[in-house]
């Protein structure tokens, strides 16, 4: 007897047709579709998720900030190490010096061995220099990380003015150098006459009623000192600054007229007066006013 066999079942037939290359697939669907939560892991939850990111960042800028902050501590410490040990004063050095010692400079400075260079001011040399009017302060250079070189110049005495029956040595710049009671002049520098003077004070510029004295005083002292001549002259009177007149060692006037081309007519007194020293002669005028065209006037 022969059975007849039954024909599949709807559910059979789909089961057997997904059977190969897409069976996988067919009974993932079909277990997804079952049992929808089966098969994917749990989701995390979105605010939790998000704490922890930025609890992650806040330490992670907490850690950034204390190791910045142990850098700056460590950096302060090592300034300050260095500022102990290094940057300490060790050497001076004066430039500009020929009667002065280094060591009287240095002192007047303000400066010692073992300061702090960080601490030196050059306002604060300038002033503590000032008080010593016979130096002039001309600068600083610091050369880390120990040593300072100041350049400074010596006031020179010039010159020599007489007023109220005291005697008061002058530098090129009017600066009244020393006082004196004597009469007698200072070899090789010579008496300056004609001042209008208002006050005397050592150490101090000399304050007269006339800046164009001043200024002429300064000019002819530079020159003077520039053609190395200063030697050479007596007496320089200012008293008239249109018609300035000086006398020469041999006893030779010289009337120069006014306060310009000053340069000109010291090298003209120098080329005459050593003509005239040649010749023997040792007294008359000679006018420099026009250096070019100077004149002379023998004694009679």
């Amino acid at each position: 007897m022969k059975h007849k066999r039954n024909a599949p079942s709807g559910q059979e037939r789909e089961e057997f047709e997904a059977y190969g290359e897409y069976s996988y697939a067919y009974l993932h669907d079909r277990q997804a579709k079952e049992n929808p939560s089966a098969g994917s892991p749990p989701e995390r939850p979105l605010g939790a998720s998000a704490a922890a990111i930025e609890k992650r960042r806040q330490k992670r800028q907490k850690g950034i900030f204390i190791k910045a902050l142990v850098l700056l501590a460590a950096l302060c410490v090592l300034i300050v190490v260095l500022q102990e040990t290094v940057f300490r004063l060790d050497a001076v050095y004066v430039i500009g010096l020929q009667d002065h010692s280094p060591q009287q400079v240095v002192s007047a400075s303000g400066l010692y061995k073992g300061r702090n260079i960080f601490t030196v001011s050059e306002d604060e040399i300038a002033k503590n220099l000032e008080k010593d009017y016979s130096i002039i302060y001309q600068g600083m250079q610091i050369e880390y990380p120990s040593t300072i070189y100041l350049y400074v110049e010596e006031r020179k005495p010039v010159a020599v003015m007489r007023w109220l029956g005291s005697q008061y040595v002058l530098d090129a710049k009017g600066m009244v150098m020393s006082e004196s009671d004597s009469m007698e002049l200072p070899e090789g520098m010579p008496l300056v006459t004609g001042f209008r003077v208002t006050a005397v004070h050592v150490g101090q510029t000399l304050s007269l009623r006339s800046q164009k004295q001043m200024d002429i005083y300064c000019d002819l002292l530079n020159e003077l000192s520039l053609q190395e001549y200063a030697d050479q002259v007596t007496e320089i009177n200012l008293s008239d600054t249109e018609n300035l007149y000086l006398i020469t060692q041999e006893g030779i006037s010289v009337r120069m007229g006014d306060g310009e081309y000053l340069r000109a007519k010291v090298g003209a007194i120098r080329t005459y007066i050593a003509y005239f020293r040649q010749l023997g002669t040792d007294s008359g005028v000679l006018d420099v006013s026009i250096p070019e065209d100077g004149k002379f006037m023998p004694e009679r």
